[in-house]
């Protein structure tokens, strides 16, 4: 997504890399180009020397001119599994093959980089990468210290399931719900329950529609070794519904937010990501149907 604004969340929790320099620009080479609707595209990128990325996080790139003239982006990460390995060494000069990150970027028209990235930019480009940031808006969550003073501003709710083990509910809108695919992805077998809930205006518009609904089957499925992480997943269309779909188009309201979402007495992780408005109103929703702020993990893109 762009004009990436992150919640400030909690410092010292970044995931800062004490062997260098976290912010240091780094060459990166795009290594394949997806549409996933005719506004929006996944790039991955490959990326020598990054540190291990996590889903949720997100990066900048760095595009520049001929001439020399530079423009600078944010945008969530969509798929971080070929990033690395928990030693961070791979393809910083040792064994293992290059990290690669994705990177779903949908076309501003009036944008200086979308554009490119969505019409022109093909496999073999170059583009520098920074990051990946963030350490709050993260899954599996960061765990911090019963004693720590994130705990002390931020107290969990009383009987609650701990965080790496609480169920997660994801909303997105729009293309808000890039980093929650990255989160999808990053699900293993032994995952808490995951539900995840998008909105978006019309069928053309999901992304990742085809993958989502097979990870939704495949969740329900039992094999060799047993039950998988289950996964449901929402659609809500603000403009237009698919024939047949069961709700007819329109905004989500809060009722249907509250029938939608794993329930307050759970104590759900929920993460929400979205335009700021979109995520203003949620997360106001979700606190007044009883869900923890504590437990609610917000990221927001537009103008601050």
């Amino acid at each position: 997504m762009s004009d990436h604004v992150p919640d400030p969340g909690v410092g010292g929790v970044a995931g800062l890399d004490p062997a260098g320099d976290p912010y240091a620009w780094l060459p990166a080479t795009i290594v394949s180009s997806v549409a996933q609707t005719p506004r929006a595209r996944s790039l991955t990128l490959a990326v020598p020397g990054l540190r291990p990325a996590r889903a949720g996080q997100h990066v900048d790139l760095r595009l520049t001119a001929d001439d020399g003239y530079t423009a600078v982006r944010s945008y969530s990460l969509s798929d971080v599994r070929a990033s690395g390995g928990p030693d961070g060494a791979r393809g910083a000069g040792g064994a293992g093959p290059v990290p690669q990150i994705e990177v779903t970027v949908e076309r501003l028209d009036d944008g200086e980089v979308s554009p490119y990235l969505v019409d022109a930019a093909e496999p073999g480009d170059p583009i520098e990468v920074r990051g990946p940031i963030g350490g709050w808006f993260v899954w599996p969550p960061t765990e911090f210290e019963p004693d720590s003073a994130v705990h002390a501003v931020l107290p969990e709710p009383e009987g609650a399931t701990p965080p790496t083990a609480a169920p997660v509910q994801l909303i997105g809108g729009g293309s808000g719900v890039a980093p929650l695919m990255a989160m999808v992805r990053a699900r293993g077998r032994d995952a808490p329950p995951l539900r995840l809930l998008a909105s978006v205006r019309d069928p053309g518009s999901r992304w990742y529609v085809g993958e989502l609904d097979e990870a939704a089957r495949a969740s329900s499925a039992r094999d060799a070794t047993g039950p998988r992480a289950p996964l449901v997943v929402d659609w809500v269309f603000s403009r237009t519904a698919p024939e047949g779909h069961a709700r007819p188009a329109g905004r989500l309201t809060r009722d249907e937010l509250e029938r939608l979402v794993l329930p307050a007495s759970e104590h759900p992780l929920v993460y929400v990501c979205g335009a700021n408005s979109f995520v203003a109103v949620v997360a106001g929703w979700l606190v007044e149907l009883g869900h923890a702020p504590t437990r609610v993990r917000t990221e927001r893109f537009g103008g601050v």
